[in-house]
C-alpha cells in the first residue's frame, strides 16, 4: 500500500507541473520531452543494472503505448482546456472504473470484493467533494461549450488509456510471476512501459508537424513556438526543458515506478482507487505554486478519502 500512496503523491504533484510545461511547449512537445527524458534516465539504469525480461515484453511495450503515447498526450491536452482539478478527476476516476470492469470480466483474480469495491468508492466519492468547488469555479461557461466538450472527450481518452494500460501491465507481471516464480524487475518494466509511450509519441509529433503541418501542440499559451531552453521568468524558472525535466522525475520516472511496485502485490483497481487521490494531493502544491488556497470542502474530502484508504488496507 505504501507504493500506491507514493503513486498517488508522485501523481499529484505532476499535474500542475504538466500544465505549466504545456503552456510553455505545447501537448505533443511536452509529452515527448517528459517520455524521452524518462527513457533516458529508467532505460539507462535497466540496460546498465537490471536483469532485462524474457517474456511479456512487447505487453509492457504495448502497455506504455496506449498509456503514455495516446492517453498521456490526451491528458495533457485536456489541462488547458478543462484545468488540472477536473481533468484529473476524469482521468484518475474514469480509470479506476474501467481497471474494475476489467477485473470483473477479464482478470478473474484480480476481481474486487463487494466491501473492497465499497471502500474504493468513499475514496472516490471523498476526491470529487474536495475538487467541487475547483471544477465550480473553473470558469468552463466561459471556454464555451465546444472547448468543454473536447477536454471531457480527450480526459476520458486518457482514462481509458491508463486503464488498459494498467490492467495490462499487472497482467504481464501476474504472467511472469506464474511461470518464472520471480517478480519481473520494476524499473525493468517501467522503462518498457516508458518506451513503448516515447515511440507513439515521436510518431504523433513527426505526423504533426511534417504531415498535418500543424502549430497546435507546439504553441506556448501566447501563440509562439518558444526554445527548450528560452527563459521568461516566474517561479523557479520559466524554462520549458525545467518544467519538462520536472514532469518526466514527479510522472514516468518516480511515479511510474511506484505503479509497477504496486501491482506487484495489488490488482489494479485497488492501485488506481488509491492512486486516484492524485488531484487532491496536487491543491496544496498548487497552493505552494501558484497561491491557491484549498476550500473547505477540499478538507471533507481529503477526510473522507483518506478513511477510505485505512478501510480499503484493511481488507486487502
Amino acid at each position: 500500500m505504501i507504493a500506491a500512496v507514493l503513486t498517488a503523491f508522485f501523481f499529484g504533484v505532476t499535474p500542475p507541473i504538466a500544465s505549466r510545461a504545456t503552456k510553455l511547449m505545447g501537448f505533443v512537445r511536452a509529452n515527448v520531452v517528459r517520455l524521452s527524458i524518462a527513457v533516458a534516465v529508467l532505460g539507462g539504469w535497466a540496460i546498465a543494472f537490471g536483469p532485462g525480461l524474457k517474456t511479456q515484453g512487447d505487453v509492457f511495450l504495448l502497455a506504455g503505448a496506449i498509456g503514455f503515447g495516446i492517453g498521456g498526450l490526451a491528458f495533457l491536452a485536456a489541462l488547458p482546456r478543462l484545468g488540472a482539478p477536473l481533468a484529473s478527476l476524469i482521468e484518475e476516476s474514469v480509470a479506476a472504473i474501467v481497471l474494475v470492469v476489467v477485473a470483473t470480466y477479464y482478470y478473474s483474480e484480480d476481481k474486487l470484493t463487494t466491501e473492497q469495491l465499497a471502500y474504493c468508492g468513499i475514496i472516490l466519492v471523498g476526491i470529487a467533494i474536495g475538487l467541487l468547488p475547483y471544477i465550480l469555479k473553473s470558469g468552463l461557461k466561459e471556454k464555451g461549450r465546444r472547448i468543454v466538450l473536447v477536454g471531457v472527450a480527450l480526459a476520458l481518452v486518457a482514462a481509458v488509456g491508463q486503464g488498459i494500460s494498467l490492467a495490462a501491465t499487472r497482467h504481464g507481471q501476474v504472467f511472469i510471476k506464474k511461470t518464472t516464480h520471480a517478480l519481473p524487475d520494476i524499473i525493468t518494466v517501467a522503462s518498457f512501459r516508458l518506451v513503448g509511450g516515447v515511440l507513439v509519441a515521436i510518431a504523433i509529433l513527426l505526423i504533426a508537424r511534417y504531415v498535418w503541418r500543424r502549430k497546435w501542440g507546439f504553441t506556448s499559451a501566447d501563440g509562439t513556438e518558444k526554445a527548450l531552453l528560452s527563459s521568461e521568468g516566474g517561479k523557479l524558472t520559466g524554462r520549458p526543458l525545467f518544467w519538462g525535466g520536472l514532469n518526466a522525475l514527479t510522472g514516468p520516472i518516480l511515479g511510474v515506478t511506484c505503479t509497477v511496485w504496486a501491482q506487484q502485490s495489488y490488482s489494479g483497481a485497488v492501485v488506481q482507487s488509491v492512486a486516484a487521490l492524485a488531484p487532491m494531493i496536487a491543491v496544496p502544491f498548487a497552493f505552494w505554486l501558484e497561491g491557491h488556497k484549498p476550500p473547505r470542502l477540499w478538507y471533507v474530502g481529503a477526510v473522507v478519502s483518506i478513511v477510505g484508504v485505512i478501510l480499503l488496507w484493511q481488507v486487502l
